[in-house]
Formats: C-alpha cells, structure tokens, sequence
C-alpha cells in the first residue's frame, strides 16, 4: 500500500470515531441528568434502568472524541496533513448512519443525496493525492509556513471583530465557523510540521527543540476550536450556520497551506474538482439536516 493511501485510511478511521463519538455523546447525554441535585431527587428511588449504560456510552463518545489528534499524528507519517483532513467527509456519513440506524432519526433522500457526493468528493481527492509524488510535511518552508499562518490568523480575527460589531448573527456564525475550522485544520498541520522537522519523514515525534515546541502548540488550537465552538453556541449561532463553514475551513485550508508552503505540492484540476464535489455534498447534507 502506498503511503499516500496509508494516510487517508488513517484519515477515514480517524473521521469516523471522531464524528461517531459526537453520536454516542448524544445518544448518552441523558445520564448527565444525574448531575442536576434537583433532577437527582426527583428521581430517588426510581432510577430509570439502562442509565449506567448511556453513562458508559457517553464516556467511550468522550474518549473517541479526543482520538482525532492521535490518528493525525500516525497519517503525518506518511502523508501531508491535507491527506487527512480531507477524508473527513467519511465520518459525516458515519454519522448520518448512526443516527438512523441507532438513534432512530428520520432520514431524508436529500441527506442520502448528499451523502452520495460526499463520498464521490473523498474518493476524489484520495484518488489526487494517489497520483501525487510521495511526500510528507518534512518539506515545508518554515518562514512561509509562520508568514501564511500568521496573517491568516490576523486576517481571520480583523473580520471577525468587524463582524461582531457590524454584521449579523448569520454573518458572525459564518465567519466564527471559518476560524473554528482554521484552528482545528492548524493541529494536523501543526504535528505534522513538528514531526518532520529537520527534513527527517517517518516520525511519530519530533526530534528536535523547535519541533517539539511546533508540535505541542498544535493541542493549543484544538482546544481553542472546541472553547470557540461552545462561545459560539452561547452567542445563539446555530449550528446549520456554524457548522458547514467549519467543516469547509477545515478540508480546504489545509491544502491551500501546503500550495503556498511544501514544495511540490500544488492544487491541480483534480483537486479542484475534489474539494468543490466535497463541499457541495456538505452542503447538501446540511441543508436536509436543516429540513429535518
């Protein structure tokens, strides 16, 4: 199997337990009820049965959910970060599946619609990254890489800051969703980079100083995207509006990184194609999930 192809399984597994785990939180998220002292002594002496499982459910969705950095870490070895994130797709049908099938939710032909692109994006794009030359993050230019991450970040946060004071709640969740998308895209990227720094591919950790302090800034932004996420939802944002734009951030981006950072990398009329039939099937998914 090429390396290329070893990083995307990685990818697709990684995806599937990730969003797997958004279901099973759901699917358990009763027995957190136990926490309420008023909930609690309502339900004194009548405790509803199956509620050690849902609470057993949740923990194993709470795990499953912190996994997405570790099966980064194993796919960098093999390919550029890009690889990865962009078999998220996978999992977003994973759990369209798992709500239907095990949370009972009513699926519309538009969702299966949807995810029918999905997967013809993915298959797509891993198709791309079969016929590309073998490379790992071991390429990047590390002054580029600081140059892009930074403006994007400055970029970023000018807007947002411009929104909040004139735009809507739409155009606030919007923008939010793109730089909730962005800092999630930045730990792969980011462990990547750390892992293959010094020009030496192959590794599961960093070998040098500066790598290692790469490396461990990337959990710094996985835990501001989540703490974004939830200052999102407490604003009022909704979901249908944040999501799809994070999704979006968080499979496009990486590739335009790599374009403008790892030599030898470029966006071809594959890619392209790829990441617009990804994105219209996210959209498409979203839009029913809306409906619904």
């Amino acid at each position: 199997m090429s390396p290329s192809a070893t990083a995307m399984i990685y990818g697709i597994v990684g995806s599937i337990l990730f969003n797997l785990s958004k279901g099973m939180q759901r699917h358990g998220i009763e027995a957190l009820s136990c926490l309420s002292p008023k909930r609690a002594a309502r339900r004194a002496g009548r405790r509803r049965p199956g509620a050690s499982k849902k609470a057993a459910l949740y923990a194993t969705g709470f795990l499953l959910n912190n996994s997405l950095g570790f099966f980064a870490i194993l796919a960098n070895r093999y390919g550029p970060s890009s690889y990865y994130t962009s078999m998220f797709g996978a999992g977003l049908i994973a759990l369209m599946l798992y709500a239907g099938i095990i949370l009972k939710e009513p699926l519309r032909p538009l969702q299966y619609g949807g995810a029918l692109v999905l997967t013809l994006g993915t298959l797509l794009l891993g198709y791309d990254g079969i016929l590309r030359p073998e490379m790992t993050m071991a390429g990047v230019r590390l002054p580029a890489a600081g140059i892009i991450l930074a403006a994007s970040a400055l970029g970023g946060l000018l807007i947002l800051f411009r929104t909040r004071r004139k735009g809507g709640l739409t155009s606030l969740g919007i923008v939010c969703g793109l730089l909730i998308g962005f800092a999630a895209g930045l730990d792969p990227i980011l462990k990547g980079i750390g892992q293959n720094l010094g020009g030496v591919d192959g590794r599961y950790l960093p070998r040098l100083p500066l790598g290692w302090v790469i490396f461990l800034s990337s959990f710094l932004f996985a835990t501001l995207s989540f703490a974004a996420s939830q200052w999102a939802f407490r604003r009022g944002i909704r979901a249908s509006v944040l999501i799809p734009s994070q999704n979006f951030s968080y499979i496009v981006y990486p590739v335009l990184f790599q374009a403008a950072a790892l030599p030898g990398f470029r966006i071809t009329g594959l890619t392209a194609l790829g990441l617009t039939v990804t994105v219209s099937g996210l959209l498409v998914m979203q839009a029913s999930l809306r409906r619904t």
